[in-house]
């Protein structure tokens, strides 16, 4: 078999096949390119956060909290976003209603601004004890 056969043998089924594959290499080549990749927009972060304990107007009583600050992984498209959101996620401790005596431990709820997302808080729940009634 010369060259020539094998080249010009079926010519326009061999032309048509490595125009077919190109065809379908470069349109998996740009889409793979062209979608926005999902790590770049969202960029994960831990923050630490202090606990804010919320209670009743007038309510004199004082409470001990442990621990005192928390972790936060927040999520935020990115991360220009989130670093200026660091000084705006807050942790709340509601104790309006609290009447224990004892120590008990208390669920955690996080506030974060516009274009962040609180995907978890470590530890999820603080110790509350009443110090002075």
């Amino acid at each position: 078999m010369s060259l020539r056969h094998l080249i010009l043998h079926n010519f326009w089924l061999k032309l048509f096949s490595v125009a077919l594959a190109t065809v379908i290499w470069m349109a998996i080549h740009y889409s793979i390119h062209s979608e926005p990749n999902m790590n770049q927009l969202l960029t994960p972060d831990y923050v630490r956060v202090p606990v804010s304990v919320n209670t009743a107007p007038g309510d004199k009583r004082v409470f001990r909290v442990t621990p005192g600050e928390v972790v936060v992984f927040a999520v935020g498209k990115d991360a220009v976003v989130l670093q200026a959101a660091r000084k705006d996620i807050r942790v709340n401790l509601s104790l309006s209603n609290f009447t224990a005596r004892e120590s008990i431990a208390e669920e955690l709820k996080a506030v974060a601004p516009p274009g962040v997302s609180v995907l978890e808080i470590i530890p999820s729940t603080v110790e509350v004890r009443q110090v002075s009634p």
